[in-house]
């Protein structure tokens, strides 16, 4: 009889509280793929089947030393023979128009001349045109000189062949075939370093050198590329209190991945998430490049299963599982150091369950079936753009999911929140340097569906990385937005001039609503707004210690008690340098 009291007292709350409980119950966002990259919680971000292409930082100066070039062979001493000069020709260029030839050889037609005098006329302004376009092994030489007639012969510089130094476990074919990308003829030695910077950034490699040496042939070069490769493991641990408070918000994150396992640049990485209630997560996925433009394949499956802890709900026993496979590809139509441009193709197959009482199958909310069981099977088309420059850099994502009814996926009539359904994702944020190493992060997010949408595609509001000084998954809703807007000021450095300890004060806000006929009720306070200040500190080399303190605008009747509740959230990191 008392929990048959219990249950009628807590089973109107639980149901209309069902969508937001359920999401905070059943966290969909995928553990970090690699170590390297451990962002908070933010499953509105986490739906995009790829990581973002780079990390939002502005655009690095030049290298203080640039890529060494052949010594190009001595000319013929010139002479000071004088040459009456009726016409001059050009001959091998494929970059030079007529008009731009013609500027620089009309003025000494009709001229007497020495030969050095053509030289400086003449073949030096060619070999200055080339250069000043980047083509560094290019040059005007003097062919000949009869009977007037002046001949030039351009010597358009070519790559022989790319040979790789330094390779161990990475094939170098790796390594070549990306270089080759900017390897054209003319050789542009711009374009190359471009390249060779693009490639420094490669996790897989530690280190990427490079150097010109003369070919065979006098207009030919042979690049010597010679690599260090980065650790194969890379391992990291953490631990905040990012976990949706239903379900413990403290939790621990372990990560492992594995680079390039089988030599051709694919990554083995697991995870495992536990928090202090009752929620544990397990992540593995495989991500292989299949092409030099880093064209890649990521494969992943992830599991869930929770209970929830916190009261009054923890006394009736409800818990859930999910599980999560999902195949997608990445494929960048442009990318350079400064700028990318991708589309991805990816398929997303989800499952979970509810039950009270530990083992009773129980639907919450208006979508899952009689037994608490949901599933959507969702193909999804993103777009992605990354611009860097000296004062910052842009990314914007965009994504439209389209939910259908194969693989056994829940579906329901008339406007009940089931697979079949269609929204949008898009995404921005801005990185911009104020001077003196002090910056600004603009971030915002907009979902649009005209679907009633079940709870594991609704968007969600409220978290660390959403609106602080709320607790994760505060509201969620078929459409929501959210923008934000905060500092980064260093306040210590290290001897290196690197930021140690930062100040980040933040104001952020959004809203959710739902769609027309989403018989599923929101609760009131739907739009949120907040302002606080966050502490960064890199205690140690791979130590880093995160606080963010928000105080929150709009107060919320179903506020609870904890950590979050209070406008607290704090990470602990370490990543083995």
């Amino acid at each position: 009889m008392p929990t048959i009291r219990l249950l009628l007292f807590v089973l109107p709350g639980l149901l209309f509280q069902a969508p937001a409980l359920l999401a905070q119950a059943l966290p969909q966002q995928p553990l970090p793929g690699t170590p390297a990259t451990t962002p908070p919680a933010n499953p509105n971000q986490d739906r995009f089947p790829q990581p973002q292409p780079a990390p939002l930082a502005p655009l690095p100066p030049e290298p203080a030393t640039p890529l060494p070039l052949p010594t190009p062979a001595p000319a013929p001493a010139a002479g000071n023979q004088t040459v009456a000069v009726g016409r001059v020709e050009v001959t091998g260029s494929t970059i030079l128009s007529a008009e731009q030839i013609a500027v620089i050889t009309r003025p000494v037609e009709g001229q007497t001349l020495t030969r050095e005098q053509i030289l400086s006329s003449v073949v030096i302004p060619l070999t200055s045109l080339y250069i000043d376009r980047g083509y560094l092994t290019s040059r005007a030489e003097l062919a000949s000189v009869e009977d007037g007639a002046v001949r030039v012969r351009i010597l358009e510089g070519t790559i022989s062949r790319i040979e790789v130094e330094g390779t161990q476990r990475l094939n170098t074919s790796y390594v070549r075939d990306r270089v080759a990308l900017a390897v054209s003829k003319p050789l542009n030695t711009s374009r190359l370093e471009d390249q060779l910077r693009l490639l420094r950034t490669d996790p897989l490699l530690a280190n990427v050198e490079a150097t010109l040496r003369r070919g065979e042939a006098s207009d030919q070069s042979v690049l010597i590329v010679r690599v260090s490769e980065a650790p194969a493991l890379a391992t990291s641990l953490s631990f905040d209190n990012y976990s949706p408070p239903a379900v413990g918000s403290e939790r621990g994150i372990a990560s492992l991945a594995y680079r390039n396992l089988t030599g051709i640049g694919d990554t083995l990485a697991f995870g495992y998430s536990v928090s202090t209630g009752a929620a544990n997560i397990y992540d593995v996925n495989y991500r292989v490049p299949l092409n030099p433009m880093d064209g890649t394949l990521a494969l992943r499956f992830a599991a869930t299963n929770t209970k929830i802890t916190e009261p009054p709900f923890n006394t009736v026993g409800i818990a859930g599982t999910s599980e999560l496979a999902e195949i997608s590809y990445r494929q960048p139509l442009f990318r350079s150091f400064s700028e990318e441009f991708a589309l991805s193709l990816g398929f997303t197959y989800q499952s979970g369950q509810t039950v009270i009482f530990s083992n009773l199958p129980t639907p919450f909310g208006i979508g899952p079936d009689a037994n608490g069981v949901s599933r959507t099977s969702v193909f999804k088309f993103g777009q992605d753009y990354l611009s860097r420059d000296e004062v910052g850099a842009w990314l914007v994502r965009s994504q439209f999911s389209f939910g259908t009814g194969i693989f056994g996926a829940t579906i329901n009539g008339d406007s009940i929140p089931d697979s079949r359904f269609v929204s949008w994702l898009g995404q921005f944020s801005r990185l911009q340097l104020l001077g003196s190493g002090n910056a600004l992060i603009f971030q915002g997010d907009l979902q649009l569906s005209f679907d009633p949408l079940l709870a594991a595609q609704q968007y969600i509001l409220g978290g660390v990385q959403s609106v602080r000084g709320y607790r994760q998954n505060a509201r969620q809703g078929d459409n929501g937005f959210r923008l934000s807007v905060e500092g980064r000021f260093p306040v210590v450095r290290n001897d290196a001039g690197q930021p140690v300890f930062q100040l980040a004060p933040f104001v952020e806000g959004g809203g959710v609503w739902n769609a027309g006929g989403n018989p599923n009720l929101l609760p009131d306070k739907r739009f949120l707004i907040t302002a606080g200040l966050g502490f960064l500190w890199q205690a140690l080399p791979g130590l880093n210690l995160r606080v963010d303190y928000g105080i929150p605008f709009v107060f919320l009747p179903d506020r609870g008690s904890n950590l979050q509740d209070n406008g607290f959230y704090f990470s602990l990191s370490y990543q083995p340098q």
